[in-house]
Order: structure tokens, then C-alpha cells, then sequence
């Protein structure tokens, strides 16, 4: 935390300190209420026991932001994956031994904790609260807009559960449940990644906004050639991996997890941007864009519960695109891009896929009625892959190359799109081919007369290399 400034850290320890404990004792206080809503009086134990997290976070919130703030981002991942196998062992042990719902309550807990111990380690948290707002009176307007977002935002996502378990009971929730969870397991993975590194490498390039939207484009680019097969591969094996995986009597999950994952693509790839408009000075807009999503979703899925489960699932798929794309052409504007620099980014990946999905339902109806399922599903995952990955080949060679560190030609187009002191001193360690600064390319200083030549100094970079290019720290 050195360098941060303790005139800044302790107050705003404090207000996080006052947060919690706010949020705890009203999410206290209204678990009985929650639990008449939903029909389920035990569900007051269970939420009164959870929490009881929001007082651990007090513990884990400035030293998760000073690893993320020094772009240390590989050990705040490992403890993430770290407290996620953990979770899965205490609730799976806990359930083998018939502790029921009490299983995942304590599996929760179990990550909270084992989380806040290992940032603690990596980041101690060795300073007082004090209660004086007087020099945090900017911080709090910034963070007010955070904190307000990040409530909201929690709202918005539990909307379509709360409505499930009010109007179509606990048996439909539990079917429901399972589809959105397997349907948002790639967006939460891949966004508490990125969110963590677009907001310290944004902050820094803030004035530079070609450099943004260069950022900004590859980080599309990418995140598509991941989601589409992945997410839109899930909706068309959907039938075949509910059966085999989860069983015949989830069999109504299907149609839900099959249209939730053909929405879910889209949200994965424009998720970062709060993160983005956050760091660049504007988290009204983050506050603004997650109200405008919770006025309007709610009343989406009050109207397809008449279609049960099926109707929420495809109240997704109708009316959260357009609120999106509002949304996304407003945080864009603030970049100098527009929704369609991103459509041309992502309509190769998306064009790939649509032909996968094809070809993986075809596959499918001609295998099904021939051999045992299980061949079927790795049968059609295996014609999927081989699909997507050849017409990526051919198709969207850009994406491939961005995706595995590969330059399309010397110096890639990063060179030629930034400023050149902003090419030779941030980005150029990070993307120039080896041999190319090794054959003494101009961007790089040659040795002088008589030294030892330069190539024999050269490495290739690595992932840690490229990001603190990225922003401007030595490694």
C-alpha cells in the first residue's frame, strides 16, 4: 500500500467498514420478509447465516484493489481458483454426509474466508479506519456511482429468480436455476478476469484514446472467438448434456439453457466496458445504463412467467438486447467508437459459429436414433470443434492470431495506429516480433560501435511482459 496515501486509505476504510455493516444488518432484518415473498420460511436461516459475507469483505476489499491497482493479477487468480475448489469439497462433503441446503451455505462461507485470509497475505491490510470524510469528498462521488451500480446490478441479476420463485414455485426455480448457472459460468469466469485488468491498463491510458479503442477492439475480437462456440456449442448440445450430464429429470431445463446461452454471448463481450467508462471518469454512466436494465427486466419476466421457466429464458432473449444496445452505443460514444466497429469485430466469429451450430444439429439428427448418446455428445462436440476451428482458419485469421499472441504483419497494426513515443515506450516490448527487433528494427536502439551486439541481448517477451507494457510498469 505504499505510495497510495493513508490520508486517502483510512477513510475510506471506514466508509467500506460502514457499508457492510449496513448492508449485513438490513439484508439481516429483511430475511423474514424475503422468505414470506418466496413462500419458504427456512430460507430465513440460510440468508442470515450468508450474510454474514458481507462482514468478511471488509477484510478482502483494499487488498484486492491494491493487487489489482499494481496489475498483480496471477495470485489474486490462483486464490479464485483456490476458494472455488474449496467450496466444491466442503459442499460436496457436506451433502454426501445429507447436510442438504446447508452444504452450499457452508461451501460459500468456506471460499469467503479461505479468500480473505490468502489477500490478506498477499496484501496486508495494516491501516485504521477513521471516520472523517473531509478528504475523500471526490472518492465518494466516484465511488457512490460504483457502490450504487454494484447494489443495482445485484438486483437486476436476482430479478429473474425472485419473479420465478414467487410466481412459478421452488420446483421450477431449482430447473431454472440450473440452466442460468450453466449458461453464466464463462461470463462470471471470463469477466472477473478482464474487468480486473481493463480498469488499472484504461486508467492509465486514458488520455489516449486511439490506444482505447485499439484495446477495446482486440478485447471484442477475442472475447468472441471464445463465447460464440463455447455459449452457442452449449445451446445446440444442450439436449444431449442435460440427459447424459444431469439427468432425465431436468429435462425442462433444456429449452431454457439452449435460448440463455444464444443470448449470453453478447453480454459476455460488452461486460468489460463498465469497467472501462469507470476508469475513465465516468461511472454515472455505469449507475444509469445498470438502472435503466432494472426498470425494464422485471417487468420483462413478470410478463413471460406465463410461459413458465421457457418464458423467462426467451424474456431474455427479447428484451434485454435492445436495452444492451442502448447501453452499449452510450459507453462506446465516450471511447470514439461505435456499435459498429464492434459488429465488424464480432461478425466473423459469430458468422463461424452459426455455421458450427448447424453443422452440430445435423450431425446430431443423423447420429441420434443410430448409437448411445453418450457417443452422440462427443460425436457432435467433436464435429462442432472441428467445424468452428476450420472456418476460424479461414474465415477470421485476425481473430486467431490476435487470440495467440500473433502478429498479422511486422510490428502488427498496433504500430502504425499509435503514436510512435507511445509505440517505442509502451506498447512495442509487448507486440514486436522477436526477429524483427532482433534484425534492428528502427524502434528499437541499436548497440553502439564496439559493444556487444544487441541481439545478443534480446528475449521474447512474455504475458507478463505484454501486460506491464500495456501499462507503462516495469515488470
Amino acid at each position: 500500500m505504499e505510495g497510495f496515501g493513508s490520508s486517502l486509505l483510512k477513510p475510506a476504510f471506514g466508509v467500506i467498514i460502514v457499508i457492510n455493516v449496513a448492508l449485513f444488518a438490513l439484508s439481516f432484518a429483511a430475511a423474514p420478509l424475503l422468505a414470506s415473498f418466496i413462500r419458504e420460511e427456512r430460507l430465513i436461516a440460510v440468508v442470515r447465516v450468508l450474510v454474514a459475507q458481507f462482514i468478511i469483505m471488509i477484510a478482502t476489499v483494499i487488498p484486492e484493489a491494491m493487487l489489482t491497482r499494481q496489475l498483480r493479477f496471477k495470485s489474486p487468480s490462483l486464490i479464485e481458483l483456490l476458494a472455488a475448489v474449496s467450496a466444491s469439497v466442503v459442499s460436496l462433503l457436506l451433502a454426501w454426509f445429507g447436510y442438504g441446503v446447508w452444504a452450499l451455505v457452508a461451501g460459500s462461507m468456506a471460499s469467503r474466508v479461505l479468500r480473505a485470509v490468502a489477500l490478506n497475505i498477499l496484501a496486508p491490510l495494516r491501516v485504521a479506519p477513521t471516520a472523517s470524510l473531509k478528504d475523500i469528498r471526490a472518492l465518494l462521488g466516484f465511488g457512490g456511482n460504483v457502490t450504487g451500480a454494484r447494489l443495482l446490478s445485484f438486483a437486476f441479476n436476482q430479478a429473474d429468480v425472485v419473479v420465478v420463485g414467487r410466481m412459478l414455485g421452488i420446483e421450477l426455480l431449482g430447473l431454472y436455476s440450473v440452466a442460468m448457472h450453466l449458461a453464466s459460468m464463462p461470463v462470471q469466469r471470463v469477466s472477473s478476469i478482464l474487468n480486473q485488468v481493463t480498469f488499472p491498463v484504461i486508467a492509465r491510458f486514458q488520455d489516449d484514446r486511439v490506444a482505447i479503442a485499439d484495446f477495446v477492439r482486440r478485447a471484442v475480437r477475442g472475447l468472441s472467438l471464445i463465447a460464440f462456440p463455447v455459449l452457442w456449442g452449449m445451446s445446440c448440445t444442450a439436449g444431449e448434456l442435460v440427459e447424459i450430464v444431469l439427468g432425465p429429470k431436468w429435462h425442462d431445463a433444456i429449452v431454457p439453457l439452449q435460448v440463455l446461452a444464444l443470448m449470453t454471448p453478447v453480454k459476455m463481450i460488452v461486460n468489460f466496458l463498465p469497467a472501462a467508462t469507470d476508469a475513465l471518469g465516468r461511472p454515472d454512466l455505469g449507475f444509469q445504463n445498470v438502472l435503466l436494465a432494472t426498470l425494464v427486466m422485471p417487468l420483462a419476466f413478470v410478463v413471460g412467467a406465463r410461459g413458465g421457466i421457457d418464458g423467462i429464458a426467451f424474456a431474455w432473449l427479447v428484451a434485454y438486447p435492445p436495452v444492451l444496445l442502448f447501453n452499449t452505443c452510450r459507453m462506446l460514444s465516450i471511447m470514439g467508437l461505435r456499435v459498429g466497429d464492434l459488429v465488424k469485430e464480432i461478425l466473423r466469429a459469430a458468422a463461424c459459429a452459426t455455421a458450427m451450430y448447424a453443422a452440430v444439429r445435423f450431425a446430431a439428427a443423423v447420429l441420434s436414433s443410430s448409437i448411445d448418446h453418450r457417443l452422440t455428445l462427443g460425436a457432435v462436440i467433436a464435429t462442432g470443434a472441428f467445424t468452428y476451428g476450420a472456418l476460424t482458419l479461414v474465415a477470421n485469421r485476425e481473430g486467431y492470431r490476435d487470440l495467440t499472441g500473433r502478429c498479422a504483419r511486422p510490428g502488427c497494426s498496433l504500430r502504425h495506429r499509435l503514436r510512435p513515443s507511445v509505440w517505442r515506450t509502451r506498447w512495442a516490448p509487448a507486440v514486436l516480433p522477436v526477429q524483427l527487433v532482433s534484425r534492428g528494427d528502427p524502434t528499437t536502439p541499436r548497440a553502439s560501435s564496439g559493444s556487444t551486439p544487441a541481439r545478443r541481448n534480446i528475449r521474447v517477451p512474455t504475458a507478463a511482459d505484454r501486460v506491464s507494457a500495456a501499462a507503462g510498469t516495469p515488470v
